[in-house]
């Protein structure tokens, strides 16, 4: 999260920002994260809470952008459904 409290990934290797993915799903079952691009593409998917995005597709770096993400699960205790979604702002 940047200074304006907004996501944003830079992917720049520097070690900081380099990924993307959410923070609050650590108790969560049947989870599924995933990434669009600005046409509807999906990017990026991920049924593992662990796996991050890197700001590319299949090796290949994608441009600067915003990037719409969605998350849903069902959470471990309370076997509640969650959905959750936003925008990411890829910055080169």
């Amino acid at each position: 999260t940047g200074a304006t409290g907004m996501p944003y990934l830079d992917a720049n290797n520097d070690g900081l920002n380099d990924y993307f993915r959410p923070h609050n799903a650590l108790k969560a079952d049947n989870y599924q994260f995933k990434v669009y691009n600005r046409w509807g593409q999906l990017i990026f998917s991920s049924a593992n809470w662990q796996e991050k995005w890197d700001g590319r597709i299949n090796g290949q770096v994608q441009p600067t952008g915003v990037y719409v993400w969605m998350l849903s699960y069902i959470h471990r205790d309370t076997k509640q459904a969650v959905f959750k979604k936003g925008t990411v702002t890829l910055i080169r």
